[in-house]
């Protein structure tokens, strides 16, 4: 990518305020990860040789379910592979849900109604979701405001029934316990906890923001990409919760399901792997002091024309910008800096300046150049700084 043209690769990201280039996280991990290639193949593989026969020996409610687990453990092994944490926290929490409704679901034959007959509150939903039909024109929006309203006249019966047999608390969630107490009930507490930890991702908690916000010197440095150490905590969490699944799956149909959860336990014992292969791209990969912030760069030509430039210094670029406020003050003080000569243009290169308390507006379709291409040769950083109208060395 152009924008990233002057990082240097023969550095590790820490060394480069923790920018990484394309698939560079994902090269790296999945080579500390072959290990587990393997394990992983199989339990794909044991994993499509039951599902295919289960579905098959067992439809309704649980079979329901365990579509949701299945989704969502795939989803899983592809996010741990990935070392996408948010992804895998997320799908963990969700197989730990499933876990503890199969359960609940196959015992109760009251909860296994409340289940099937939950699918009337999805309907209405759907039905009444008109938000966003004034994106389409036309035919198209006419065609998708029928099918809903369809969709509502269809579900009518089914839902006032519903809520008529079971009160409108059916409207917020099917089961009659909540997750806790269903869990409990099964002696599936235990991982109640963990369902805790990973919640805190899907709320937005300040703790969910574990693996992508620390603190260096004293300045918080937030990341935009995956949250390895996540990665690692979900890893062990989510295989055993689907494992524990497949044994209660195994046991209620009547199949046999001790290959898959042999091969699962396979990926679980591999933990050890994962972990130091996670925890050794994550120690590359947080940057070893913060990065400096984007700067806007006042530069004045030889001709006298002013331009406004955001600088990143991370990344050595430089794109154009607008400043939102009222600037000419500060060309004005400038140019008498200029007109001392204490400010001196070098090889018709502008003059430069950043300015501490300037935002700019940045269009969609500017170009970023290097910063060599403006900056004057050897210069790193801008000339001066003006912070509140006084120059600052």
């Amino acid at each position: 990518m152009d924008l990233f043209r002057n990082i240097d690769l023969s550095v590790p990201p820490s060394e480069r305020f923790g920018v990484s280039v394309g698939p560079e996280i994902e090269n790296a991990l999945q080579g500390r990860l072959r290990p587990l290639s393997d394990p992983m193949r199989t339990a794909f593989t044991q994993l499509h040789i039951f599902s295919r026969s289960y579905y098959t020996d067992d439809p309704g409610s649980c079979a329901s379910i365990f579509n949701h687990a299945v989704n969502d453990f795939m989803i899983l092994l592809s996010s741990l592979w990935d070392g996408d944490g948010r992804t895998a926290a997320r799908t963990s929490r969700s197989l730990y849900e499933h876990l503890v409704n199969y359960y609940y679901v196959s015992s109760d034959p009251v909860a296994n109604e409340r289940y099937e007959r939950h699918v009337s509150v999805t309907r209405q939903i759907i039905g009444g979701m008109r938000r966003h039909l004034p994106l389409l024109t036309g035919t198209a929006r006419k065609r998708e405001a029928y099918k809903r309203d369809k969709l509502l006249r269809q579900n009518r019966k089914n839902y006032a029934d519903a809520i008529s047999d079971f009160g409108s608390g059916f409207k917020r969630d099917w089961a009659a316990l909540n997750l806790y107490a269903r869990a409990e009930k099964f002696g599936l507490e235990g991982g109640y906890e963990t369902y805790r930890l990973l919640s805190q991702v899907t709320h937005g908690s300040s703790g969910g923001t574990l693996g992508t916000l620390v603190e260096n010197s004293g300045k918080p440095i937030h990341r935009t990409g995956p949250s390895i150490e996540l990665a690692v905590l979900s890893y062990p969490e989510g295989l055993s919760f689907f494992r524990d699944l497949c044994v209660k799956a195994g046991v209620r149909s009547g199949l046999d399901s001790s290959d898959l959860v042999s091969a699962i336990n396979v990926l679980i014992a591999g933990w050890g792997v994962y972990k130091e292969a996670c925890e050794w791209v994550d120690k590359h990969l947080w940057p070893n002091t913060p990065p400096p912030s984007p700067l806007a760069i006042l530069a004045i030509y030889p001709g006298g024309r002013s331009r406004w430039f955001l600088w990143d210094p991370v990344i050595q670029m430089m794109t154009p910008g607008e400043p939102t406020t009222e600037v000419d003050w500060i060309e004005e003080r400038v140019r008498k800096e200029m007109a001392k000569g204490e400010l001196a243009s070098k090889g018709g290169r502008p003059i430069t300046t950043h300015v501490m308390s300037v935002k700019l507006r940045i269009s969609a379709s500017a170009k970023w150049v290097p910063a060599a291409a403006i900056l004057q040769p050897g210069d790193s950083k801008a000339a001066s700084t003006f912070r509140n109208g006084s120059r600052e060395p």
